[in-house]
């Protein structure tokens, strides 16, 4: 098996102008040479002033800027794809800042397998004063990274991400590429997964193809963000019914006693009052203010809140429509009226 000789890298954006910026000027710092590589923007229907900031712009390397009406992130990263050139796709999202070697670790890492998937390293960058929710989320993706660079760890389903993540263009083509049918938040890239897995793609994870990752969501887009990955993750399950065990959605009843009686008692109040996760949000962004002792656990728990409020709405969604997951739905309903 031969090293993949170029590389095309896909950057699926959606009203980051600012960031799209950053990360093609990284690009451009490369250790690989300019003419080994393509990068392909892939405009999700932002109205920002992306499309004419990529036009504009002049860089060392081919730069190709496609624009399509607001599909959503699988979508995006299908055009790319599809347009893409080179032997190897490099998926990368735009809130990433690439180190140098980047490319040329993604490179190395296909050099001797086919079936191959490389999920490369994403650490956020927390600075001193960074909000609590992004210290939160930072602290807590930061510690997985730790877990996926143990020797001899192999990732599971929930471990795989896309936002960093290189892969044979025929490879990917063969398995279909991005399932379309995921336009909101979440789990696209999991779906995704299944289907390499079922194709005998093996996915690893390497620390060398490192992404810096600039977290700015604040925690009301974190809370809409979950809710959407809670609609999402039933999808994925009714696609693919043998990746449930592998989900949240098969974990209902293990939090603690006292999470599942906040849950229930917030769902209940859904139900009949569609307010309330703007509540959950003003009450949480009170307690930033105050930040008292153990306040993770106030995001863990409205968080939690939210990914049940979005599944319930989809299992009802589909039961509505003549489909949906009994064996799921179950657990969840009952802490319903």
């Amino acid at each position: 098996m031969s090293t993949p000789n170029r590389i095309s890298v896909v950057i699926p954006t959606y009203q980051r102008c600012a960031s799209l910026q950053r990360l093609l000027q990284a690009l451009v710092q490369q250790t690989m040479p300019p003419d080994q590589f393509e990068v392909i923007v892939s405009i999700d229907g932002s109205a920002d002033g992306t499309h004419e900031m990529a036009a504009q712009l002049r860089t060392p390397f081919a730069l190709q800027v496609l624009w399509q009406p607001n599909q959503g992130r699988a979508s995006a990263c299908n055009a790319g794809i599809e347009a893409a050139c080179g032997e190897l796709v490099v998926l990368l999202d735009d809130d990433m800042a690439p180190a140098p070697e980047f490319l040329a670790a993604h490179q190395r890492a296909h050099a001797h397998d086919f079936y191959l998937g490389v999920v490369g390293a994403v650490p956020v960058q927390l600075a001193q004063t960074a909000p609590p929710v992004v210290r939160y989320i930072g602290e807590k993706f930061n510690r997985h990274l730790e877990k996926l660079a143990q020797m001899g760890y192999r990732l599971a389903l929930r471990d795989f991400y896309s936002g960093n993540f290189s892969i044979r263009r025929e490879l990917i083509r063969a398995v279909g590429s991005f399932d379309p049918a995921f336009t909101i938040y979440g789990n696209e890239d999991l779906e995704l997964y299944a289907r390499l897995r079922q194709a005998g793609v093996e996915v690893v994870y390497s620390p060398e193809a490192l992404a810096y990752q600039h977290y700015t969501k604040d925690f009301a887009a974190l809370a809409y963000d979950n809710i959407a990955k809670g609609r999402t993750a039933v999808l994925l399950a009714h696609k693919h019914p043998a990746t449930l065990a592998e989900l949240k959605l098969s974990t209902y009843t293990q939090s603690s006693p006292q999470g599942r009686l906040l849950r229930t008692a917030l769902l209940a109040v859904s139900r009949v009052c569609p307010q309330t996760p703007k509540w959950v949000i003003w009450f949480v962004r009170q307690l930033e203010q105050r930040r008292p002792s153990r306040f993770d656990l106030y995001y863990s728990l409205a968080l939690d809140y939210c990914y049940w409020l979005g599944a319930q709405s989809e299992l009802r969604r589909q039961r509505q429509s003549g489909g949906g997951l009994p064996v799921m739905a179950a657990p969840a309903e009952r802490s319903s009226p």
